[in-house]
């Protein structure tokens, strides 16, 4: 009996050798795309990315959270970039939170922890004329609600709701109280708002709390995310709106800038953008960000950044790079991918079609470094 179900075992097993080779044929044909189009950052792929952007609308970088390496190759890019007609930055900060950080500790000593820094966008402010703002806010205020509570209480001095908000977060600010901020909040609004980063301070106050109390709760997760990424588009909307001149880069974490429905079931902000550009005659390339190994720093924790069991696509990149950083095109591989009918593609063809279907190019750093806490950057 036992001899039987041994036979039966290796019966299902076998895999006719025709099919093995057909297999190895195509994985074979992925690598040798896949390596004729990569190009090492630091020679050629920096040229590859400027040439892409000077030819778009809209670039889009969907980075990493926490080390040094995406901060600084925005600062290598952005001279060019800046010559190509690029006069905007959209990042995954709230518009009260881009004000501050363009402004100098001289002039504004507030804190403003969070994925920017003063210096970072001291960076890119110095192509531009005095008082131009260059970072658009297009996102919640994660770090400090607080902040926008007693700026819109110092506005209202004699509000009974926000002065009860303002108890609330006294102590400093928890996501477990965002559902009560949220319902004194929407109960009346307050006779004085502000614009501040080229949006309603109130509103700023209202989408965080929203997307914060939907935070609170494990079973509105995914609310949580369509919701924000809904804010992060209706801001990107206000100030294209209001500056409509200029090329837009975009930098946001990998997870907003996808083309198509991502992995969490969400439309994104890179879809958006992708789909406005092509009814405004435009076009988008955007580029996504992965660790191979190094270590990030967020929100007051170090942290492993290597990606490669997180992916089959990053392992298998990972392993074709370089020891520079490495840019691979996922362009000439789609239609490579799509000839494999969906139902007899490998778990790691399955994952590559996601990923080249959801960005132009991926960018492999071997190794990142921590970036220094923001909420210690002052300067």
């Amino acid at each position: 009996m036992r001899s039987f179900i041994t036979l039966l075992c290796l019966t299902q097993l076998w895999i006719p050798a025709s099919h093995l080779a057909a297999q190895n044929a195509t994985d074979e044909s992925i690598r040798k795309e896949l390596t004729s189009h990569a190009r090492a950052l630091h020679a050629s792929g920096e040229a590859v990315l400027l040439k892409e952007a000077s030819e778009r609308q809209y670039f889009l970088l969907g980075e990493l959270h926490g080390e040094n390496e995406v901060p600084d190759l925005l600062s290598d890019l952005w001279p060019a970039l800046w010559r190509a007609g690029y006069r905007h930055i959209a990042a995954e900060v709230s518009p009260w939170a881009a004000a501050h950080l363009q402004r100098s500790v001289a002039e504004d000593a507030t804190p403003v922890p969070g994925l920017w820094t003063r210096k970072q966008a001291a960076n890119i402010l110095r192509f531009a004329a005095p008082g131009q703002f260059v970072l658009w806010g297009c996102d919640i205020e994660e770090e400090q609600p607080d902040r926008l509570i007693s700026q819109m209480m110092q506005l209202n001095i004699s509000d009974p709701h926000l002065r009860r908000m303002l108890e609330i977060v006294s102590n400093g600010y928890s996501r477990k109280d965002a559902p009560e901020l949220l319902r004194l909040a929407e109960s009346e609004h307050p006779a004085h708002d502000d614009l501040v980063g080229g949006e309603s301070l109130w509103k700023n106050t209202v989408n965080t709390l929203q997307v914060e109390a939907l935070r609170s709760d494990p079973h509105t997760r995914y609310s949580a995310s369509d919701k924000r990424e809904r804010v992060m588009k209706d801001l990107f909307l206000t100030h294209l709106k209001q500056e409509p001149q200029g090329k837009v880069l975009l930098r946001f974490g990998r997870n907003h800038l996808h083309r198509g429905i991502d992995a969490r079931g969400i439309s994104t902000l890179g879809n958006f953008v992708s789909e406005l550009s092509t009814t405004q005659g435009q076009s988008v390339v955007n580029v996504g960000v992965f660790a191979a190994g190094g270590k990030e720093h967020l929100a007051g924790q170090t942290f492993s950044a290597d990606e490669r069991q997180d992916e089959p696509t990053f392992a298998l990149l990972a392993g074709l790079s370089g020891t520079d950083a490495t840019l691979f095109d996922l362009r000439d591989l789609r239609p490579i991918l799509h000839a494999i009918p969906s139902d007899k593609r490998t778990p790691l063809e399955t994952n590559l079609t996601y990923w080249a279907d959801s960005y132009d190019f991926l960018l492999c750093y071997p190794n990142v470094s921590p970036l220094i806490d923001p909420s210690a950057d002052l300067r």
